[in-house]
């Protein structure tokens, strides 16, 4: 085992990335390759394996041979799936060795700029006066997009109609539209409509301001203490992947999130880049599963 991780790699590594071509996760998961590539001496070659909500690129490489040549970088939705799955054919504990957290991207509560409400203050008193009659959208059940807007309700213990969409445009396109109130959405994403007035931010979920506007205030600074939504990113590998391997994988994507021109690369997708060791990443990983389970045995969300 030590002289295959001492020879590791000798040949190109899979990257498996369980969504579409083009979107935030695959050029995250493309740029760093191709760094990680250079520092290793080796190809990565990403491919993507799309269905059941990530799940089929995920079961994929649980079922690979454990031996760091097959790796997965997925977002969040590997957690929330466990939590809203009925049947999910893997374990993310069991089946899955985390090699690092890559960073996040921030979300953001906007609201069609018919709603009246200039703050957090004044859009939860208008939740009230609306008595649950008030439309959200996702980008599908049990999505991050609808635990987050789920997990908000709860803090404030109020109710609002969910309205689930295949993919986040769509959503995105009838909160412009005026059909929905409100959204939980990442900033990159609604960074352009609020920009152009199309909608009104009031609050970012992250611990503190976004640079890119920093006028709005977090969730923190309104009172909602020690609340913290981000849409995440991490790297994993099959489980009984050897230490050796892991450790020199995890140093690898390390060095290269850490490189100057890839940090600012990152930054101009709209990633908050970090990295941390497997442990770290694997303890993240428990408590998520356990946050969105809890929120989605809540509000009764299960998806198919």
């Amino acid at each position: 085992m030590t002289a295959n991780a001492q020879s590791f790699p000798n040949k190109p590594i899979q990257v498996v990335v369980p969504v579409a071509a083009g979107g935030g996760t695959d050029l995250l998961a493309r740029n760093l390759s191709q760094k990680v590539s250079e520092i290793l001496g080796q190809a990565l070659v990403v491919e993507n394996k799309l269905g059941a909500g990530g799940n089929i690129g995920v079961e994929y490489v649980m079922k690979s041979k454990a031996d760091g040549y097959t790796l997965l970088i997925s977002p969040a939705t590997i957690a929330t799936n466990v939590a809203v799955y009925k049947k999910i054919p893997y374990d993310l504990v069991k089946d899955l060795q985390a090699i690092t957290l890559i960073g996040q991207t921030g979300v953001v509560l906007v609201v069609h700029p018919s709603v009246k409400a200039n703050n957090l203050k004044e859009f939860v008193e208008l939740m009230k006066s609306k008595n649950g009659d008030m439309n959200y959208g996702s980008a599908g059940m049990g999505s991050p997009q609808h635990l987050q807007a789920e997990f908000f309700n709860q803090l404030v213990g109020l109710k609002s109609n969910h309205i689930p969409y295949k993919g986040q445009s769509q959503a995105m396109n009838d909160l412009i539209g005026g059909q929905l109130s409100y959204m939980f959405s990442p900033i990159q994403n609604a960074l352009p409509q609020i920009q152009q007035g199309r909608l009104r931010a009031l609050a970012v979920a992250s611990a503190e301001r976004h640079k890119a506007m920093p006028q709005v205030p977090t969730l923190n600074e309104q009172g909602y203490k020690g609340v913290e939504l981000t849409n995440w990113f991490a790297v994993y590998a099959p489980i009984n992947t050897p230490p050796a391997v892991v450790k020199k994988l995890n140093a690898a994507f390390t060095q290269a999130g850490k490189e100057a021109k890839m940090k600012e690369k990152l930054d101009s997708l709209g990633f908050e880049s970090f990295f941390t060791s497997s442990e770290e990443a694997t303890d993240f990983m428990r408590s998520e599963i356990v946050r969105w389970a809890r929120v989605a045995a809540y509000a009764g969300i299960k998806a198919e």
